[in-house]
C-alpha cells in the first residue's frame, strides 16, 4: 500500500503527538479529530466513488480538519459552501469503519476538485498540500 498523507499523519501522532501540525492543533488533536469527522462521513455515505462534499476555501483550522477527515474517508472534495458543520462532528466517536475504509484508499483514490482539475491521493505529498487551497 502506497504512503498516502493520512498515513504520514498517523505516524506523526503516534511519533510526536505534541508535535505542532495545525492551527493551534497538534499532531494528536490533527488525528482524532480528522478520525472522527471521517468516521461521521463516512456513516453519512461520503467516500470512494460516493457523495462528494463540499468545502469552503477559507483558511482555517475546522477546514483542515475538514479536509483530513475527507482523505480518511476517501471522500472527494469539491469548492463550494459547505454542507458539514465541523465543530459538532469534532466531538463523535471514532470507529473502526474509519480503519476498514483505508484498506480502499490508494493514490489513485480522487480526492480533491478544483475546476477541471482533479487531484488524487497521491498528489497530495504533505500535511501542507492536502489542507492547503
Amino acid at each position: 500500500m502506497p504512503d498516502l498523507v493520512i498515513d504520514r499523519l498517523q505516524r506523526a501522532a503516534e511519533e510526536r503527538p505534541a508535535a505542532p501540525c495545525l492551527a493551534g492543533l497538534s499532531n494528536a488533536e490533527a488525528w482524532a479529530r480528522s478520525g472522527a469527522v471521517a468516521s461521521w462521513l463516512i456513516a453519512q455515505g461520503y467516500g470512494p466513488g460516493a457523495r462528494s462534499l463540499a468545502v469552503p476555501a477559507d483558511a482555517s483550522a475546522h477546514r483542515a480538519v475538514l479536509l483530513l477527515g475527507a482523505l480518511r474517508a476517501g471522500a472527494l472534495v469539491v469548492e463550494g459552501p459547505s454542507e458539514v458543520k465541523v465543530g459538532a462532528l469534532m466531538s463523535c466517536s471514532i470507529d473502526a469503519a474509519v480503519a476498514e475504509r483505508r484498506l480502499h484508499i490508494d493514490a489513485a483514490t480522487p480526492a480533491r476538485q478544483a475546476g477541471p482539475v482533479c487531484r488524487t491521493h497521491g498528489d497530495l505529498v504533505t500535511i501542507a498540500d492536502a489542507v492547503g487551497a
